[in-house]
């Protein structure tokens, strides 16, 4: 089936590339690739080594920024795009973009936590509260499908947050204050004894929000204790907690700029999320042999949701329900556990096997509620052509995962790497649902397979840089949210149907250069997503699109330091999303910018002082729409934010002055167009969006002990 793209284009931009790449293989300096990378194989490995293109953002980055949470330092250092419905200071639930995926990007780029998923079941976005700043090490971004390695959900790329690898002894505590009633405080602290070593971390953050109803609280803990076992390997347990409550002001009508920017949409007054987590990780490291390492992860969680809208227990919601009120709770709590073995293998010759097993059990249950007076109408309907007689409505879902993979890499000649890969998951699933609208029980169950391979040819021009070509296939299933709808005529919800699994193929061709003083990075990427998974306004379901999507891109970053005192950075991607075929073929996507532009500078000063500005440009982008509606829409207005701040240490402690949006630019990073409530119970077609916040301050203080 013929792409949309122009291959023309795409290969003018390959010899360009290229030609890059060989300006800078020739480059004699001293320096090396060598830094460690998991994302490739999920074992460390020299980056030199690895056929993927990878960010890493260490430790010392972060604490160089103006970040104030993961996602600000992915806005700001990792060349995503960063969009959050919630908005504030914190950007809690916020979804990071690496694949121009849009509106789906939380269910094609994962994140994971020293191994661990931190992508829900479901459709909501990821808790970054259970993530608190202080507690990482070092963040690897990786652009491209990631399957082979970490299963279902990698499409778009991987995020690796390493909290692991602290060598020596080291406490902090911190605190932030600032705008808007922002408060953050955190505590780290690390010891080791003869062969045991302990990690403590823990984080509470609060904003009163600058829109009405946008209060966020947010905590978290986490306590972990490893014992070395010499040239055996090692064993670890850790115990994590978080608790979040997230205020929902809604979106605001119209187009990006119109409207009450701060005023909370009248149906989301009073509104808030609460998510509680726990979880248990036990592992470790054992050396079988002398070529063959055992790496072994188990995993045991809890989680624990909360939404409220008690507007929809209202007279005003209720005026124009009948028969089918709102409900104004929903409540869900679910188990996961897993379990996944993974072995290395080097061979005499060079050649290196990684091999392993991902078992995965999630359950989940929710119960939406109703008010008294919504329970009135529902009792008031019964005998007048309402089937439902229930005052509450009952969901669950089951998912079973096994999954085997192997990736092999071979060296062909001392500069010269093949590598290849394969992954086969089973999903089973089995979903109930009962509710009011229906009133009678509605199941659904199946098994579904997927396959994921990747090959790759890794070439080592010198010890300073690599070039690298490959192609792979990775996929996705659909989350529990996805297999339900509703019905367009009668809007009872409805088992939307046994949805494929989506598969995205990708091609990718890459370059990294490091030396002393600078590192420079660029990889051009084309991919094609078939039976892609997106909701139909037109039916009210999730489906698997009948047509392609196509998406190329080409990202580059360059860091550079300047005689000892100035570090200047700049990071851009470039990318488009279309269909390719079809009776939309050629047109763009929703929420996917054409352009993003990062760059930075840090300048030290005198007596331990330091200042720093980081530039994020975003471009124009479609809004988040049916895509019958958007060739009549305006375009989402591109934006540029600099956020800045100034440090000095004062021996163990340190003290920073940060302003974000300093020109205190009026920006949405996300929007949309489509059916909206009105009051009385009605609605309409419309604009909405969610703005971001204006200028801030931020004072910090971190102390070392």
């Amino acid at each position: 089936m013929k792409s949309s793209f122009s291959r023309a284009r795409l290969s003018v931009l390959s010899v360009a590339l290229c030609g890059v790449f060989s300006a800078y293989g020739q480059t004699d300096v001293k320096g090396t690739l060598g830094e460690v990378v998991v994302v490739a194989s999920r074992f460390t490995e020299s980056k030199l080594d690895v056929p993927v293109s990878v960010q890493v953002i260490g430790k010392a980055e972060i604490a160089n920024s103006a970040a104030m949470s993961v996602p600000d330092v992915l806005r700001m250092l990792g060349g995503g795009n960063v969009r959050n419905v919630v908005g504030g200071q914190l950007g809690l639930n916020s979804s990071v973009d690496l694949g121009g995926f849009g509106v789906t990007a939380t269910q094609n780029t994962l994140v994971l936590v020293d191994g661990r998923r931190l992508n829900p079941i479901d459709s909501s976005e990821i808790d970054w509260s259970a993530v608190p700043l202080n507690s990482i090490e070092r963040i690897e971004v990786a652009s491209g499908g990631a399957a082979v390695q970490f299963g279902a959900g990698a499409s778009g790329g991987v995020i690796y947050i390493t909290t692991d690898g602290k060598k020596a002894d080291r406490s902090q505590a911190g605190v932030r204050v600032g705008s808007f009633g922002t408060t953050q405080l955190s505590f780290n602290l690390d010891r080791q004894i003869d062969d045991l070593s302990f990690s403590l971390n823990a984080g509470a953050d609060h904003s009163d929000g600058w829109r009405e109803n946008s209060k966020i609280d947010g905590q978290s803990a986490s306590a972990k204790i490893k014992k070395n076992l010499g040239a055996m390997g090692s064993l670890f347990a850790e115990v994590i907690l978080s608790q979040s409550t997230n205020g929902l002001s809604g979106g605001v009508l119209g187009q990006v700029g119109e409207g009450d920017l701060r005023a909370a949409k009248f149906n989301n007054v009073g509104s808030e999320s609460k998510v509680d987590q726990q979880g248990l990780r036990l592992g470790g490291l054992a050396n079988l042999t002398e070529q063959t390492t055992l790496d072994v992860d188990v995993f045991v969680g809890k989680k624990s949701s909360n939404l409220g809208r008690p507007y929809y227990d209202t007279a005003d919601s209720l005026a124009g329900a009948y028969p089918y009120p709102g409900t104004d709770g929903l409540k869900s709590d679910g188990h996961d556990v897993s379990f996944s073995p993974k072995f290395r293998t080097e061979f005499s010759n060079g050649t290196a096997l990684v091999y392993g097993y991902d078992f995965s059990q999630s359950n989940q249950n929710g119960s939406d509620g109703y008010g008294t007076n919504a329970q009135q109408l529902i009792l008031a309907s019964q005998g007048n052509g309402f089937e439902g007689n229930l005052l509450s409505d009952r969901q669950s879902v089951q998912l079973l995962n096994h999954s085997a993979y192997l990736i092999a890499r071979v060296p062909l000649n001392q500069s010269v790497e093949f590598s290849a890969g394969a992954r086969r998951q089973l999903q089973s699933f089995d979903s109930y649902d009962l509710n009011t609208s229906v009133g009678y029980p509605q199941t659904a169950s199946g098994t579904l397979a997927a396959n994921a391979h990747e090959a790759g040819l890794n070439f080592k021009l010198n010890d300073t840089s690599r070039t690298y070509l490959r192609v792979n296939q990775s996929y996705r299933f659909a989350n529990t949210d996805e297999y339900w709808g509703l019905d367009p005529v009668t809007y009872n919800r409805v088992f939307s149907g046994e949805l494929r699994p989506q598969t995205t193929k990708a091609y990718e061709l890459g370059y990294d250069l490091k030396h002393s003083r600078q590192q420079f990075g660029a990889v051009l990427g084309q991919s094609v997503t078939q039976d892609e998974i997106r909701f139909d306004p037109a039916v009210g379901k999730n489906r698997n699109l009948a047509d392609n999507i196509d998406r190329a891109s080409l990202a580059f970053n360059w860091t550079t330091q300047v005689l000892d005192k100035s570090h200047v950075s700049l990071g851009a991607r470039w990318q488009k999303a279309e269909y390719a075929t079809g009776k939309y073929g050629g047109q763009t996507l929703g929420m996917v910018p054409t352009a993003i532009y990062n760059a930075g500078w840090i300048q030290d000063l005198a007596e331990g002082s330091r200042v720093g500005v980081q530039l994020t440009h975003v471009s124009k982008q479609n809004y988040d729409a049916s895509p019958s509606t958007q060739p009549t829409l305006a375009q989402m207005p591109a934006y540029t934010t600099a956020d800045v701040f100034w440090a000095r240490s004062y021996g163990k402690l340190e003290t920073k002055l940060t302003v974000k949006n300093i020109a205190n630019v009026s920006y949405a990073p996300y929007g949309g167009y489509g059916f909206v409530s009105t009051p009385g119970g009605g609605g309409m077609s419309s604009y909405y969006y969610y703005p971001a916040d204006p200028r801030s301050v931020q004072l910090s203080m971190t102390y070392q002990f």
